[in-house]
């Protein structure tokens, strides 16, 4: 295997598990984030972001593994 083709490889498998991540625990990190930001009384109308962005951010990384890996097989035929 080539060293391009395995670090692909290991990128990919990266990205799934980043992208699962950020999914699974969406609602936590909008929330810790929003508490976070609102824990200091200078910014206590301070918002954070919203869960939505951490699903598209999640799907984003799930497609980019899915793709390297989809483009990995078929280049292997």
């Amino acid at each position: 295997m080539e060293l391009g083709l395995a670090f692909a490889l290991a990128w990919a498998v990266l990205a799934l598990g980043a992208g699962s991540a950020l999914i699974a625990k969406r609602r936590w990190l909008s929330e810790t984030i929003t508490a976070e930001r609102q824990s200091t009384v200078a910014r206590a109308g301070a918002r954070g972001p919203s869960s939505k962005v951490f699903l598209i951010v999640g799907l984003g990384f799930v497609a980019m593994g899915l793709f390297i890996i989809v483009w990995s097989a078929s280049a292997a035929f």
